[in-house]
């Protein structure tokens, strides 16, 4: 079940913030009372300029019915965005891929990792807590693939283990060189323990890959940034939205 997971992600700058915030608004309120949609998360670049979207669905399904709902607010945000890029991420259907194809998104395949599933709420609202997530977004091409693939085992079994790493999700290029994953944790404290476990698989899925560049996404103190710096990551701040 948590191989069927799909993420999609967009890239965008403004060219009316206003107007896309309103639609931002609707589009997520109405996101987080559907069934299936895990993730509808906002993030705005520090100079206030650029946008990413994070979407997440529990399957083809989940995503097949999102697309055909929100009709308004998705034409209003659309029009106040510049998109720069829109990426899939995970086994999409033939269908959804045809609904996609105006928009010429990169596709990756699913590698490895997990998406645990999210638990059900009778409370109705988005919760404080979605909004403390953090994400780290890493893109990398392989130097040796084997290498990156024992390692990424040994990553994902502990990280499922950790009770505040939601997503540890691992996905290949269709070409079989380049690599992205996506990490979700609960919050910042969630992060840190993360990051100091498992050193000696870690150190060799660094070493068997060429890191490309590493994106932030959410509010992280001096010390987290530290444990970062190696990796000069981009910094993006909490627009909107929320991860179940």
């Amino acid at each position: 079940m948590e191989k069927d997971r799909i993420f999609v992600t967009l890239n965008g700058t403004f060219k009316d913030e206003e107007k896309c915030r309103i639609a931002m608004e609707t589009i997520v309120n109405d996101a987080h009372a559907a069934n299936g949609v895990h993730s509808h998360f906002w993030f705005r670049s520090s100079d206030g300029k650029s946008l990413f979207v994070l979407e997440q669905y529990e399957d083809n399904k989940a995503l097949s019915q999102a697309i055909r709902r929100f009709t308004r607010a998705r034409i209003s945000f659309f029009r106040s965005i510049e998109v720069i890029g829109i990426s899939i991420y995970g086994r999409i259907s033939k269908g959804n891929t045809l609904m996609f194809a105006a928009l010429r998104p990169t596709y990756m395949d699913y590698y490895g990792g997990y998406s645990k599933k999210v638990a059900k709420t009778k409370e109705a609202g988005i919760k404080n807590f979605e909004r403390n997530r953090i994400l780290v977004a890493t893109n990398a091409s392989f130097t040796d693939e084997e290498t990156c693939a024992k390692a990424m085992k040994e990553i994902v079994k502990d990280a499922y283990a950790e009770a505040g790493t939601a997503s540890h999700f691992w996905c290949k290029s269709k070409d079989g060189k380049d690599l992205f994953v996506l990490q979700q944790f609960a919050d910042e404290r969630a992060l840190i323990e993360h990051v100091k476990a498992n050193p000696p698989s870690r150190a060799a899925f660094y070493e068997s890959i060429d890191v490309k560049d590493v994106t932030v996404y959410g509010t992280l103190s001096d010390e987290s940034k530290e444990m970062f710096a190696p990796h000069t990551p981009t910094y993006m701040n909490y627009y909107g939205g929320y991860s179940k």
